[in-house]
């Protein structure tokens, strides 16, 4: 079970991710749907690896966890600011559900607490993101969040045994129109 609550949303819990919920992040890993599209999870890595690189960075890493209806109480993915840089203040957002939550607005849920999160608490002025062009779920929580297109490096990674574009997005905390912009809450 995920750790215990870190940010809170209309309908989710965003918890830490700690040591022992390696074979959650290992079943992320494994599942084909996702792993197709996060390069990093492409390599196999070994349980203890995996529990090994859970608490590794000074990032935040949480699990997205509806509050009720069908998947009420269990993780339907990942979302974390990572690649923290204190230094010259960014970090690069990422995410991802399980294919049977993905369509759901969750993603789109979290990241934007998760952008608020490192604009107010850990006092970041640019926030990164890159998702490979066949990823059009991720391209439009981007979008929807209000990231700008920055550029595409062609041919970066495979997807289904061709070489597709990464494309890289920013945001800089004056162009964060806020969550209840973004999420359309009155």
């Amino acid at each position: 079970m995920p750790g215990p609550v870190f940010l809170e949303t209309e309908r989710l819990e965003l918890r830490t991710v700690e040591e022992e919920d390696a074979d959650l992040v290992q079943e992320g890993r494994m599942n084909p749907e996702i792993r197709r599209y996060i390069t990093s999870f492409r390599a196999p890595r070994s349980h203890a690896a995996v529990a090994e690189e859970v608490p590794a960075d000074d990032g935040v890493h949480l699990f997205v966890v509806p509050r009720a209806g069908e998947h009420g109480g269990r993780s339907v993915g990942r979302a974390a600011l990572d690649h923290v840089d204190e230094t010259d203040g960014w970090a690069n957002i990422s995410f991802w559900l399980f294919p049977e939550a993905q369509g759901s607005g969750y993603a789109t849920e979290a990241a934007a607490h998760l952008v608020a999160f490192g604009f107010r608490e850990r006092g970041l002025r640019r926030i990164t993101a890159n998702a490979v062009a066949p990823n059009e779920g991720s391209i439009a929580v981007l979008g929807r969040l209000g990231f700008t297109h920055e550029g595409t490096q062609r041919e970066k990674t495979m997807v289904d045994g061709e070489y597709v574009d990464l494309e890289l997005y920013g945001l800089l905390r004056r162009e964060w129109p806020g969550v209840d912009a973004v999420l359309d809450i009155d």
